[in-house]
């Protein structure tokens, strides 16, 4: 297994990319705009140990205490990322839920987000051409969503042996040492869900991803080191 401080400059690095892929599309997102804010994210345990830390650093720990962390009951499990997309792959129908929670993220201040900089990727992937307060759907340019995904999966791969959940959740099963209980095991990338007419457009972010030292080995190396 990689060293947790390892998986950490890695998914560091993995933000860096994206940041500088995803700044060459102009999106209407702004300081204020959190209509995609809601409890419905998901997170891996890697990106959850991150927040943790932040909130502890901040003398902020107390919040997980708090009603809005208290763990689901009846909990239904849910396919990860890479489950998802393994059971399209064999083209079985995956586990979804059957509806999203949309009520707004607890760390959610003012309509600003509180854990910024550390929010998890499945944060950070939100964008939209068009502003989307009104519609409430997001408008995103093409291979956009396809690349986000493939880094996704990256993440989760990396967290070999770790959890996936909403980040809402899953922060709960932290704070009360029932973190297995609220997650799913973590899976490795079984493959891509990349349209033919995507790969112009995502292999650029994937490519130079894995081109990039970390601690003296590329990020491909690394997730190679990462599978069962």
């Amino acid at each position: 297994m990689i060293p947790r401080p390892i998986q950490h400059l890695l998914l560091a690095t993995l933000h860096d990319a994206f940041a500088e892929w995803a700044a060459s599309f102009t999106f209407a997102c702004r300081r204020g705009c959190a209509t995609c804010c809601t409890r419905s994210v998901t997170m891996t345990s890697l990106e959850g140990d991150g927040i943790m830390a932040f909130l502890s650093q901040e003398n902020r720990s107390a919040e997980l205490n708090g009603a809005a962390f208290f763990p689901a009951v009846n909990r239904t499990a849910q396919c990860t990322t890479n489950t998802f997309v393994d059971a399209h792959l064999r083209g079985e129908p995956p586990d979804e839920p059957e509806s999203w929670d949309l009520r707004p993220c607890p760390f959610l201040k003012e309509e600003s987000c509180s854990i910024y900089p550390v929010r998890p990727f499945g944060c950070r992937l939100f964008a939209s051409l068009d502003p989307c307060a009104a519609s409430g759907v997001a408008e995103m340019p093409p291979g956009y969503l396809a690349g986000a995904t493939a880094l996704l999966q990256y993440i989760e791969h990396l967290d070999n042996g770790g959890r996936w959940s909403t980040m809402v959740e899953l922060l709960a099963g932290m704070n009360t040492g029932q973190v297995d209980a609220y997650g799913e095991p973590t899976a490795a990338i079984p493959g891509f869900l990349i349209a033919p007419e995507e790969h112009r457009l995502v292999e650029p972010l994937l490519q130079g991803l894995c081109a990039r030292t970390v601690n003296g080995q590329t990020f491909a190396q690394w997730l190679q080191a990462s599978r069962p």
